[in-house]
Formats: structure tokens, sequence, C-alpha cells
């Protein structure tokens, strides 16, 4: 299909598709070519669509170009298989925003990504308005054969029912302003910020209480600043770039206020991002040099205490985990050793080594949504790598990640629990629940 002159917004100077050497190296570790053999399923692909529509050969509107470009689950493992250096996460990130902005008014688009990115996600309020009424809808409606013949008929509905565990009324994780070190930690080293992030925040709100806890057990004083906002990661993602824009502003300006150190994350969808807000915001005069400090300062909860020492627990676990690298920690950050060494230091926890173990689970933001069906695939994969481990327990270090994975050991009725590292070291230092704020 012809098109009628050059995308303006997809790299039009060609810096960045033309190091692509359409070398195919990449092509192993591509999840969606592994299962649909396709060229347009592939990052070489991909680009290859891309070039056509920088050229003006191809139309950003047209619906195969959209298709190709979001059947991607994001994973960047081609970048770390890449001898080019290309970063295909940010040409995947423009060409989905180019197909968002040439997309006809009339065609339809995806309920998940136009509710939840420009309705919910970005307003806190609202996400917890949302939780709690999902919760109510857990305990009324949800239980009624109606409903569940209403779900059997909308894989959208059906992958949006099973991820969501039992939600409480009050959702989200009640930390205090500030956690002062723990008593036998010693003087603060230090202040950093934990971002609360949003979907981890409502669905596993445990995650950053056990963060919090763990970071004043190592002699940190955490604050949570209460005007942090969404990482703004899927809105990026879906092509989405000016509100993605608009909460970096936000959280750039909130670390600012918080007068910590750094910005720490146990979230690595919601840190990968962050730690581009520099690149995001680099053609912003006003913000970039604050984006780019920002950045520096954002780091990954197992990679900040690998880096600054470990007090090694006393408890011992005689446990059998396998640990699994979200692609978004392992390729997106580069980040694979340290969580391993915060396993590694629990007396007695046997780590078992876990097939594939940096290839996509399939959750990927909200593709488990999106595309039901090759999310399953990529999933029942990873189950059946898991299942061969024998482990007791799965560790990953990312939201989406445990929500996916654990909905689906529950399908199977599996005994094995998702946890996140640091849940695993809290145990093992036997800490209590953070104080509560009046």
């Amino acid at each position: 299909m012809s098109g009628n002159g050059a995308h303006a917004g997809l790299d039009p100077a060609g810096d960045l598709l033309e190091q692509c050497i359409q070398c195919g190296l990449c092509l192993p570790s591509c999840p969606t070519y592994a299962l649909t053999p396709f060229e347009r399923a592939n990052p070489r692909g991909r680009i290859g669509l891309m070039r056509a529509v920088r050229r003006g050969d191809m139309e950003a509107g047209d619906p195969a170009f959209g298709e190709a470009m979001y059947y991607c689950v994001g994973c960047r493992a081609c970048e770390t298989a890449c001898p080019a250096g290309v970063q295909f996460g940010r040409l995947v990130e423009d060409a989905r925003a180019a197909a968002e902005a040439a997309r006809s008014p009339g065609r339809p688009e995806s309920f998940a990504r136009s509710f939840l990115l420009d309705r919910v996600l970005p307003y806190p309020r609202r996400l917890r308005l949302a939780a709690r009424l999902a919760r109510l809808h857990q305990r009324t409606l949800g239980r009624t054969g109606w409903w569940r013949r209403k779900v059997a008929g909308s894989p959208a509905l059906a992958a949006f029912e099973r991820l969501a565990p039992s939600l409480p009324m009050q959702s989200g994780a009640r930390l205090p302003a500030v956690l002062e070190p723990s008593a036998d930690a010693g003087a603060a080293r230090g202040t950093v910020a934990l971002h609360p992030g949003c979907v981890q925040d409502i669905l596993l709100p445990e995650i950053h209480e056990d963060t919090a806890r763990v970071l004043a057990h190592h002699a940190w004083r955490v604050v949570t600043p209460p005007d942090f906002r969404c990482c703004g990661a899927l809105h990026a993602h879906h092509g989405r770039l000016g509100t993605a824009r608009e909460l970096a502003r936000a959280n750039v300006a909130a670390f600012e206020r918080s007068g910590a150190e750094r910005l720490v994350s146990d979230a690595a969808g919601c840190g990968a991002h962050m730690k581009e807000y520099g690149a995001l915001l680099g053609q912003d005069e006003a913000w970039a040099p604050r984006a780019e400090a920002f950045a520096a300062a954002v780091v990954d909860v197992s990679e900040h205490l690998a880096r600054t020492g470990l007090r090694r627990p006393r408890r011992p676990f005689s446990l059998k985990v396998a640990y699994d690298d979200p692609c978004h920690l392992v390729h997106g950050q580069r980040v694979a050793e340290a969580p391993r060494m915060l396993l590694g230091a629990i007396p007695g926890l046997d780590v078992v080594p876990l097939a594939e173990s940096a290839w996509c689970c399939g959750s990927a933001g909200i593709y488990n949504v999106t595309h039901p069906e090759a999310a399953r695939a990529l999933l029942d994969r990873k189950l059946g790598h898991v299942a061969e481990t024998g482990a007791e327990i799965v560790v990953s270090g990312n939201v989406g990640c445990l929500l996916h994975i654990a909905a689906g050991l529950r399908e199977a009725g599996s005994s094995v629990r998702a946890l996140h590292p640091v849940s695993l070291l809290r145990a093992a230092y036997e800490l209590p629940a953070p104080d509560r704020p009046d």
C-alpha cells in the first residue's frame, strides 16, 4: 500500500532504524516469532515495516502495521541478542505512537487500552475507586452464574477475572510518609524514595511493605511521597507518549521534592521505564536535564541492596525456588545477578536453574488482556519449565509476571507459589510489618 509521504514522527532521520543490519540474530530470542513464524512477527520484519512507513511506502494507519507492532510483547530480548545495539524498545514505542496518531476515527480500539490507559491509570483516585468496585464485584455479581457465562464469551473479561487476586476493600500499601531505619540497623545511611506504582499498589501492596521494611533493616530512611504518579510505562508502550511525558514530569518533580538520593523501584517494568525518562523528555529543554538526573537516580531494589551491602539473613528456609527473570529487568535494565545474589544469601534456600528464565511469560503489561491466546501459549511454555524444576516457589521481581504466573498456577491446581524476592528476604529477616500511619 503506497503512502502519501514519509511519517515525520517515526525516526525521520533513520538514525535508529538504520542500525539494524538485518542479520537475524534476534530471531531465536523473539517469543512471538516462536509462536507465529512470519517475518512480520519478529524484530527484523517489524523494522522492515517501520522503514516502509518512514519512506512513505506504507501508511502508519494501515491496520496491518498496527497489528504487527502490537503483537510484539515488548520484552526487548532482541536488544540483548543484537550485535548492532538496535534500541528496539524505543522503535516499537514510536511505531505504536505513529499508528495511534494515524488511527481512523471510526476504527474501534481495544477496551483495555482505551479505558485503562486513558481513564483509570493516570488518576490515583479513579484507580482506587475501580479497585473497590472490583472487590465488590468479586463478592457479589462475580459469583453468579450469569456473570460466569458472560465471562466465558469474552476473552478480555476472562483475562481480567483470572489475573485479579482477591482484593481487600481498602487497597494500597499503607506505609508511613517516612519510615526510619530499624532500631538495630544503626544510623541512617541515606534517604531513598519508594515509587508506589499503580497496579502493584492496588493488587499486591504487600510487596511495597516488604520492600520498605527490608530497606529500613539496611539502615535506609524510606520516604513515600504522596504525589508520585503512575510511571507511564503502559502508556508509552501503547502509543500514548503525550500522557507518558505528563506522568514523567509529575514523577520527576515529586522526586525532587522528596529530598531522596535514590528512587527505588520494586517493579521491573516501572523501573525500566523510569530509567529512560531522559530519552522520553529529551526534546523538552526545560525538563531534559531534570529527567536525566532522575533517571540516573532510579534503581531496582535488588540492584540497590546488592550494591550497598546485604545483611545476611539468619532464618533458614528449606525450600526449592526457581528464579524467573522479568524481561524489563534482565533485558531492559540488564540486571540479572543481583536478584540471584539476594536469594543466595538466604540460608538453606535451594535456588534451582529455570530453563528459558529470560523468556517472556506472556504478561507484558496488558498483553495478556489484549492478546490472551498468545499470552496463554507463552505462559504454558513458562509453567512447563517451572514444573520441570520441582520448585516450591517461583520468584520474579515484576507485578505483571507475578500475577500472570500465579493465575496460571492456580488454574493448573499447582501448589507452587509466586513471590517477589523482597518478600522472601523479609521473611528470612523475620521483620514485622511497617508501622501504620495514623
